[in-house]
């Protein structure tokens, strides 16, 4: 089998245009990819559950969904966790900051980058209040997410996929 190089295969995917692939891997960087929503505050202080499971992370995203509720947003809420500590959370801005890009995921990514550094993602987990989209999976594959959970039942997706 062929070994093509990951610009290739997100291009073929069809889902992510030239010019996106190109800045995640050239100048801009995924920071560049990161800077443009206003996430969560990493201002505010990220409160740590008493005993960490799946369970009580996907509570948190579903608290990060009601808060999209709140405020007018779509509604879904995502938080990212490495060892056991939440490194980044939010709920879909999309409508919010007029960012078509600003889901759950993409805005929880940004908070955890902003607050910890884009290289902390390394190796984390990505939970979301539901399945995330094909765009959101390309963003957690390119920081290095190692699994992603979503959904009530906390259902495990494995590994994102760039080409869902």
């Amino acid at each position: 089998m062929e070994k093509r190089s990951s610009l290739t295969r997100l291009e073929s995917c069809g889902k992510v245009s030239r010019r996106k692939v190109m800045a995640a891997f050239c100048g801009i960087g995924l920071s560049g990819l990161f800077a443009t929503s206003s996430a969560a505050s990493p201002s505010h202080p990220l409160v740590q559950p008493g005993e960490p499971s799946d369970a009580v992370f996907i509570e948190r995203a579903f608290s990060m969904k009601n808060r999209a509720i709140e405020l007018g947003d779509q509604a879904y809420g995502a938080v990212v966790v490495s060892n056991g500590q939440i490194i980044g959370e939010s709920w879909s801005r999309v409508l919010l900051d007029e960012d078509p890009t600003a889901h759950a995921e993409m805005s929880a990514l940004r908070d955890a980058a902003k607050r910890s550094g884009p290289g902390a993602l390394r190796g984390a987990v990505l939970y979301s209040s539901s399945h995330p989209c094909s765009m959101c999976q390309a963003a957690a594959d390119w920081v290095g997410i190692a699994t992603m959970i979503y959904g009530g039942s906390a259902t495990n997706a494995g590994p994102p996929r760039s080409c869902g």
